[in-house]
């Protein structure tokens, strides 16, 4: 497994128009016939603007459209790094160390950390299906008036000590 360097981050993500240009090629694979009049067409980029417009009939696309980066101040370029540094941090990364390692205010620290944390979760709500396996864990609602880490003298939750293979929420005989 090779490894993503904080230098290698640098040489992809030199500076805001290369993140721009990542997002365009993400978002738009095919970018070569426009939307609006459906010619072969080449991209310009909009100077001062996160945009590009079609070569014939000015049409304009944004790339930062719909995702976390849409009508965000902040640069591409600090996004990226923030992603990264979530992504490749091992114990994670709070707001507070991305406001001093972006130098950014903590109010934005703060939205970044949550619209990336956003953007990970898994927002399907299904439940786990096939084989599961759990270590030491308390399948089970919490009785109140009790420790939530401690399970009632009537124990309402099922006790899973070493690995047990879990179908469907319930052990496996």
């Amino acid at each position: 497994m090779q490894r993503y360097t904080i230098n290698d981050f640098n040489r992809n993500y030199p500076d805001e128009d290369a993140c721009l240009e990542r997002l365009r090629n993400r978002r738009y694979p095919d970018g070569s016939t426009c939307e609006k009049c459906e010619r072969e067409t080449k991209y310009h980029r909009d100077s001062g603007r996160r945009s590009y417009s079609c070569q014939w009939c000015g049409h304009h696309v944004h790339p930062t459209a719909g995702t976390i980066f849409h009508k965000s101040t902040t640069s591409l370029r600090l996004w990226f790094y923030a992603i990264y540094k979530m992504a490749s941090t091992r114990c994670g990364i709070s707001a507070k160390q991305l406001e001093r390692e972006l130098g950014v205010t903590y109010k934005t620290a703060w939205r970044m950390f949550r619209q990336i944390r956003k953007m990970l979760t898994d927002d399907d709500n299904q439940r786990l299906s096939g084989t599961v396996e759990a270590d030491e864990t308390y399948v089970g609602g919490r009785r109140r008036g009790t420790n939530a880490g401690v399970p009632a003298k009537t124990v309402t939750r099922l006790p899973f000590s070493g690995w047990q293979s879990v179908r469907g929420g319930y052990p496996l005989p």
